[in-house]
């Protein structure tokens, strides 16, 4: 397989730097949403919720292990198990993630436009928690055997990312389109279906007087998903293509440079997610504001007004001719 130009070194401080930022926001974001209670409670924020604590799964396992590997040219733990463990975690929260956006704009537009649908305790067990539910059992229990009851007895490289393993699932041709369908195809094809609904509607909607106080109330849950598509379909979409033009019988030479780039590029859609989640926290710039005001390097001393120094300085004189007398 062809590589892309950037060195393992340049991988390495590109990764890094935008992995730590990232780490740091999807804690604070985390944080935001786990703590406060209206947040916490509102069923739009359900999903997203999921998709920051899959996405930190990602973040504090898969990309550490790339970035050894990166830094030293060798896998940082040369054992099947291991090598097995880290393909895993790679493909099913990087598909899982896929599947929950896909999810996400539906359920947007059921909130929005048919929000009845989720009036009862058990529409909403049926309607919003099982989905997210099966969407990610689904998936680790997918990955799970594709990657460790069908491992086959491929070679494995200490000198290649996750150690040169593949499943052999995908050895068949019938699996391999199956997977390409479900975890690729299908959520394109959803996200733009019920995105654009959305959008469509709600832009046709905007300018009606009665419908001003709607679009107000919405605006920020479209706004958040209109930035988490945008996000999927700058990263996702080249790999799904690329998918697409091999299915068609296009030849893999004039495909690789741009599958290879892909693939680096894609990992940017962990490390953006939670800004693109932060972006549209209500009241996030009074919430930054409040902890840098807590902050011990903003704790400066303040310039007292000359009454009141005068007024101080006259009750502690009182205080000691009192003592003194």
């Amino acid at each position: 397989m062809v590589d892309i130009s950037i060195s393992f070194i340049e991988r390495f401080w590109i990764y890094l730097i935008s992995n730590l930022a990232s780490i740091i926001c999807s804690i604070f974001v985390l944080y935001y949403f786990l703590f406060n209670r209206k947040l916490r409670r509102s069923l739009h924020n359900h999903v997203i919720i999921v998709l920051l604590i899959i996405n930190l799964i990602t973040e504090i396992t898969d990309i550490p292990w790339i970035l050894y590997y990166y830094k030293n040219g060798v896998v940082w733990i040369f054992s099947p198990l291991f090598c097995q463990f880290w393909k895993f975690i790679d493909g099913s929260t990087y598909v899982t993630i896929a599947r929950l956006v896909a999810w996400t704009s539906i359920e947007r537009y059921i909130l929005i436009y048919n929000d009845n649908w989720m009036s009862t305790k058990k529409k909403k067990i049926l309607l919003h928690y099982m989905p997210i539910s099966i969407i990610v059992i689904y998936g680790f229990i997918l990955y799970i055997i594709i990657n460790f009851f069908l491992s086959c007895n491929h070679p494995y490289y200490s000198t290649k990312i996750f150690c040169g393993f593949y499943s052999c699932a995908y050895d068949s041709r019938g699996y391999s389109m199956f997977e390409f369908m479900t975890g690729g195809i299908t959520n394109g094809i959803i996200i733009a279906i019920f995105s654009l609904s959305l959008i469509i509607r709600l832009i046709i909607q905007k300018h009606r007087v009665n419908q001003q106080v709607k679009w107000r109330k919405h605006r920020k849950m479209v706004i958040q998903l209109i930035s988490i598509i945008l996000l999927f379909y700058i990263f996702y979409l080249p790999n799904v293509i690329t998918g697409i033009l091999s299915n068609c019988g296009v030849p893999w030479s004039y495909t690789e440079n741009f599958v290879a780039y892909g693939q680096f590029f894609s990992y940017y859609i962990h490390f953006l997610l939670p800004f693109v989640c932060a972006g549209t926290l209500p009241n996030l710039k009074n919430k930054i504001k409040n902890i840098l005001r807590l902050s011990p390097c903003h704790k400066h001393n303040t310039v007292e007004p000359i009454q009141n120094t005068i007024q101080r300085r006259a009750i502690d004189q009182n205080e000691y001719f009192n003592r003194n007398c």
